[in-house]
């Protein structure tokens, strides 16, 4: 029961059905691989059918202090020594277990946490050769918060395409977010993303990219500020109201097949 409203529900609510065609470009991430994108779903599958099992707070589903990983997955996130205490691999023997097989582990630091920092969601969120701060926040506001962004205008070009702009990603946005017609958008996107931005475009932890050291610390619009995604996590927590009010809105949309009408208020409410 709970595997079909994961599959059937939550990874259409979480819109990672990309992760499935996505292909990070193999030179730039040649750690990427079949079995890496599988363990990647599966992750996120075994982790919502433990938050409806046990029926848990929906705030874990923004910041939960465990997860679910294979030995792959773990050495992947650098947490192959909680994960499977004792190393080896192979077949179980004692304590050992095989390299696919999935443990409940829970996590040793506030780097992650959650399904923001998994790397389904993040690898989804990204783009072949980079990060893309924008998708990431977009996906925030739409999918964790319900309140989207307004689209953006037409014939504003891509950031690749501007050639103009310069520096590093974060400067390159800065830039391109000056522009009037640009600027409403990212202003509620781009803190949101950048809170992220510690994780690659397959969802490994760093501190340094390309450009340098990495500055994951924003300012919400709101006047909230955090130094990277677990100070994020946080204030995404006291947004109870529209976490909630978002995962209601979407349970009875797919509950009743159809978009919900100024009717379904009171329900929804």
């Amino acid at each position: 029961m709970y595997k079909r409203q994961v599959e059937n529900f939550g990874l259409q609510w979480l819109q990672i059905q990309r992760l499935a065609t996505f292909q990070p470009d193999s030179k730039l991430f040649p750690a990427f691989n079949e079995g890496l994108r599988k363990a990647m779903l599966r992750e996120t599958e075994v982790f919502l059918e433990e938050i409806i099992r046990e029926d848990r707070s929906l705030l874990d589903l923004v910041d939960a202090d465990f997860t679910y990983v294979n030995r792959p997955l773990a050495k992947h996130y650098g947490i192959e020594d909680a994960a499977f205490p004792g190393g080896g691999g192979g077949e179980r023997r004692g304590n050992r277990r095989r390299s696919d097989e999935f443990v409940r582990v829970t996590l040793p630091d506030r780097q992650r946490g959650g399904l923001l920092t998994q790397a389904s969601i993040l690898t989804t969120t990204s783009n072949p050769t980079r990060t893309s701060p924008v998708k990431r926040g977009k996906w925030v506001l739409e999918q964790i918060l319900g309140t989207p962004p307004p689209p953006a205008p037409p014939n504003v070009p891509a950031l690749e395409s501007q050639k103009e702009l310069s520096g590093t990603l974060r400067q390159r946005m800065e830039q391109h977010r000056s522009n009037p017609a640009c600027a409403n958008c990212h202003r509620q996107m781009d803190a949101l993303g950048f809170a992220f931005e510690n994780f690659d475009a397959i969802g490994r932890f760093r501190d340094r990219d390309a450009d340098g050291a990495i500055d994951p610390a924003g300012t919400l619009p709101d006047g909230q500020s955090f130094q990277g995604s677990a100070d994020l996590r946080l204030i995404l927590r006291d947004k109870k109201e529209l976490v909630a009010r978002n995962l209601a809105e979407k349970l009875l949309t797919y509950s009743l097949g159809r978009g919900l009408e100024y009717y379904d208020e009171r329900s929804l409410r």
